[in-house]
């Protein structure tokens, strides 16, 4: 009887490689889109600047995906002014989904394999 070792484990850790930068991205264009609608939802629109703003970017070297805004006043609506509530369309658009989130990175992570 003989044993043959196959090391397949470069090939394992490209795809893993692959399925995290694919589960950052989708993670980025959902969160993109859930900041829309909240920031839609609690009335922080005048005149869509704001709105069409929120952007994401997906860094799959350092494990993460951004959200923001480019826009000077988005902290004044998220965080609120002493005389305007803050509107927390990001954090929102984090937390609230997290959930869906995660189901992403257990669907997208399990991909080729």
């Amino acid at each position: 009887m003989s044993v043959a070792y196959r090391d397949n484990s470069a090939a394992v850790l490209a795809q893993l490689n692959r399925n995290k930068a694919k589960a950052l991205e989708m993670i980025g264009l959902h969160a993109q889109r859930r900041a829309t609608e909240e920031i839609t939802a609690m009335g922080a629109v005048d005149t869509g600047r704001l709105r069409a703003s929120i952007a994401y970017e997906a860094d799959a070297r350092n494990d993460r995906t951004i959200i923001g805004s480019n826009v000077s006043y988005a902290i004044f609506v998220h965080e609120g002014t002493r005389k305007m509530v803050g509107r927390p369309f990001l954090k929102n658009a984090v937390l609230n989904y997290m959930p869906e989130y995660e189901d992403i990175v257990r669907n997208v992570m399990s991909e080729g394999f």
